[in-house]
């Protein structure tokens, strides 16, 4: 069937009027909860594109082509290793990387930045029987980095 010949939802673009609910779909890593190794593999983007991220200083950065994500071990050793587009956040390889690990070897923590701060990742790395060790990501809010910043050791 061709793809203009597809059904599409029967719903209005934008806001949603008043008593109806919009219909919000799940998110990569919502979904990757229920699927098996091969089918998170096969649903991350693997096309050549432009990725963009903030530098430390607060000015964009883009660069075209893909991202290598790597699961290593202490000393450095890569244990998995996935290739993706450049556009896909580090969040959404995570629970893929540390299913190929987890069939690999027996590990202990999962050491990850802020990227990484989701409460999906945070199951996983628990249920897989791991300590996961990742920094809080204050995602704009105030009073959380105030009481971060006063925590951290001064330098």
């Amino acid at each position: 069937m061709p793809e203009s010949d597809e059904k599409k939802p029967n719903h209005k673009l934008g806001r949603p009027q008043k008593g109806e609910e919009s219909i919000k779909e799940p998110t990569r890593l919502e979904r990757q909860q229920t699927m098996t190794l091969e089918e998170m593999l096969a649903d991350l983007p693997h096309k050549c594109d432009v990725g963009t991220k903030k530098n430390s200083k607060g000015f964009k950065e883009s660069w075209i082509g893909f991202k290598f994500h790597l699961d290593a071990a202490d000393g450095q050793i890569p244990i998995s290793c996935i290739l993706t587009s450049a556009s896909t956040h580090d969040s959404q390889v995570a629970l893929p990387l540390a299913a190929m690990t987890s069939q690999r070897i027996i590990n202990l923590y999962d050491l990850m930045d802020a990227a990484y701060d989701a409460p999906i990742i945070r199951e996983r790395s628990k249920s897989l029987g791991h300590v996961a060790i990742i920094d809080i990501n204050t995602r704009r809010n105030m009073k959380l980095k105030e009481e971060t910043n006063s925590r951290s050791p001064a330098l």
